[in-house]
């Protein structure tokens, strides 16, 4: 008896097991992840809720993104202006006055680049466009900081979204403008598991273990708030988006960054 009710408890346990496994694949965001449908009544309208609030939190991020992307659109024209009357500025100042109007040149220049990173995340839409690129052609038609010369492999080719990788691209390089980095050294290697890594050493100030160990804590537990800037949180999310993540390896001079794409799919 005992042995046929266990039996019984597990069949009927079974599709709740099932709900469950879909559950964890579920994603309200992409329509090839729906949650399937229940033959049992009573997990019907536990379905029904589920989906619910999946469709609420999805308007929600809907919504987000595109006011990020049209507040990211009304900034690019004022700000390309700005630049221009600045450059003009600049030719025609006195000296005492260009050290001043270069560095307000320096940043309308860094707020042109994250506008150009919001715009590119926005862009891609809900489905990841993976494609063959050439990363050093990417990377010329990129707002880079001015001051920040590029040491690339050749060949260069990686398999990516276009606009998620530069847009992560861009905030991982200005992050490094900012930290005084004259050279950045880009390297690529295949993953182990599949996929690729693009990693990144510049020689700027860097930061110590400590401060290296907690960004790579607050990485992997994807707790961004308060902890680190939009540059390292915007290029975990484009390579979480790959299947893959960012880590942080030690450096012995300057900061390291490493960004894993997973496979393409096939």
């Amino acid at each position: 008896c005992m042995l046929w009710l266990n039996g019984r408890a597990r069949r009927e346990l079974r599709p709740l097991a099932e709900l469950s496994v879909q559950l964890a694949q579920y994603d309200p965001l992409d329509p090839d992840r729906a949650l399937p449908q229940q033959a049992r009544r009573e997990l019907v309208e536990i379905r029904s809720a589920v989906l619910e609030l999946g469709q609420r939190l999805a308007q929600r991020v809907n919504n987000e993104r595109a006011f990020s992307a049209h507040a990211a659109h009304a900034l690019r024209t004022p700000l390309a202006g700005m630049d221009a009357q600045l450059a003009l500025a600049l030719r025609e100042a006195a000296p005492a006055q260009r050290e001043r109007l270069q560095r307000t040149r320096d940043a309308a220049d860094r707020l042109r680049r994250v506008v150009t990173a919001l715009l590119t995340l926005f862009r891609s839409g809900l489905s990841l466009q993976w494609q063959r690129l050439d990363l050093g052609e990417l990377l010329a038609h990129l707002p880079l900081p001015r001051a920040l010369a590029l040491d690339l492999p050749e060949p260069a080719w990686v398999q990516a979204d276009p606009d998620l990788l530069a847009a992560a691209l861009i905030n991982l390089l200005d992050n490094a403008s900012r930290h005084h980095a004259g050279r950045l050294r880009i390297r690529l290697e295949q993953a182990p598991a599949g996929g690729q890594l693009i990693q990144l050493q510049d020689d700027g100030t860097g930061v110590t273990p400590a401060q290296r160990e907690a960004l790579a804590q607050a990485l992997a537990q994807q707790q961004y708030e308060g902890r680190m800037g939009l540059g390292l949180m915007m290029a975990d999310l484009v390579a979480r988006a790959h299947g893959g993540g960012l880590s942080l390896p030690p450096a012995e001079q300057g900061f390291a960054v490493t960004i894993r794409l997973g496979p393409p799919p096939a």
